[in-house]
């Protein structure tokens, strides 16, 4: 998913739109000339939405159900086209808003969500990060994107919402494949630290934690993800926040992160994964 542009995606996400509106029309065996018709429009407007070149308004879509006799089909639609206009978070708003900011709207959409489900494949998710961790990440995300960060600002918010970890009031799952553990990814003293935190979460009653075994079949992902309740799933890319709100494609966010799930160890399993990290980091320092 890195490698689809902003401008690509949401052609391409106005595209599927249009093909579901094809698809409702046809399936009601109604011709473009005869719902322009009925609707009150310009007969070539039929086309241009099917085609994704102009996006329907919310009263578009209530008509195009009405007259297609497909009601039942217009809360998925409306969601849909929720999720076009607004599942893209260009870095360009990011340097408007400030990364922390950002965090903080991301923090208290996740203090309203009950139910979180988490997958990185090389990283520690944001909700888990120490502080120190956290500022290697948002330093490195400066230093990449080009956009000036105010990192203190963005690892404090990023601390807050590391502490819904600590509220007890939601629930969450988090997988991890073995590799965002390795040393690599932080110097020595900042991983270890980073490795005790995890053990320490991974004793919340509120938390499970999972770990993917290096050499465990599972399926490959495309992308680290994470779900709010059933409602929506985020991710990112080297140019994009994504959120998308379109009940079909997050069940297929939820599908995946089931499967990655299961090829996980949980528990004290999991404790023994993260601890022989850490004890090989405490050797590497005792010997520097």
């Amino acid at each position: 998913m890195g490698g689809v542009g902003v401008s690509s995606g949401a052609q391409q996400a106005r595209e599927a739109l249009g093909a579901r509106l094809r698809e409702i029309r046809a399936g009601a065996r109604v011709t473009g000339r005869e719902l322009a018709g009925r609707a009150g429009w310009h007969f070539t407007k039929v086309s241009k939405l099917e085609h994704g070149r102009i996006m329907p308004g919310e009263d578009d879509l209530r008509l195009w159900c009405f007259h297609c006799h497909a009601l039942a089909d217009l809360a998925e639609l409306l969601a849909m086209r929720d999720n076009t206009e607004k599942m893209y978070v260009e870095l360009r708003r990011l340097e408007k808003v400030g990364s922390a900011a950002f965090q903080q709207e991301l923090r208290d959409r996740e203090a309203r969500t009950r139910s979180i489900r988490s997958f990185s494949a090389f990283l520690v998710p944001a909700v888990a990060q120490t502080r120190a961790y956290a500022t290697i990440r948002f330093t490195e995300f400066s230093e990449m994107s080009g956009i000036r960060t105010d990192v203190e600002s963005a690892v404090d918010a990023r601390m807050e919402r590391t502490e819904l970890l600590l509220t007890g009031k939601s629930l969450f799952h988090l997988v991890l494949c073995e590799t965002a553990l390795m040393a690599a990814m932080a110097p020595p003293d900042v991983m270890l630290e980073q490795l005790r935190h995890l053990i320490h979460l991974s004793r919340l009653r509120t938390v499970q934690l999972g770990v993917v075994p290096l050499g465990a079949p599972h399926y490959p992902p495309l992308c680290d993800f994470w779900i709010l309740d059933d409602t929506a799933a985020e991710t990112e890319t080297y140019a994009a926040f994504i959120r998308v709100t379109q009940p079909g494609e997050v069940a297929m966010y939820a599908k995946v992160f089931d499967s990655l799930a299961r090829s996980a160890v949980h528990g004290e399993q999991a404790v023994e994964i993260i601890e022989r990290h850490s004890e090989a980091l405490v050797q590497h320092l005792a010997t520097s």
